[in-house]
C-alpha cells in the first residue's frame, strides 16, 4: 500500500467542526494543513475561538502540529 498522510482538523466557535483529510502526498497534506489554519486560525475567522491541525503519517508519527486558542492571544492595547 502506498504511503498516505492525514490532516486532522478541529475548530470550535460559533460552529464546530472536526475531520480528517486523507492525502496521497506529504505536499498535498501540507497544502491542506496551511489552507485550514489560514482560513480559521489566528483570528482570520471571527467565529472561531480554537483551531487545531496536524499532519500524521501511516505509522502514527506526528509531522506537523499546530494549535491556536483565541483565549491565549494577548490583549490589544
Amino acid at each position: 500500500m502506498a504511503e498516505k498522510f492525514f490532516v486532522h482538523e478541529v475548530r470550535l466557535g460559533t460552529t464546530s467542526q472536526k475531520g480528517i483529510v486523507i492525502c496521497d502526498t506529504e505536499d498535498e497534506a501540507r497544502q491542506a494543513y496551511h489552507a485550514y489554519l489560514g482560513a480559521y486560525a489566528y483570528g482570520h475567522d471571527p467565529n472561531t475561538t480554537f483551531c487545531q491541525a496536524m499532519i500524521t503519517d501511516m505509522s502514527g508519527g506526528v509531522l506537523l502540529p499546530e494549535t491556536w486558542n483565541a483565549s491565549e492571544e494577548p490583549a490589544e492595547e
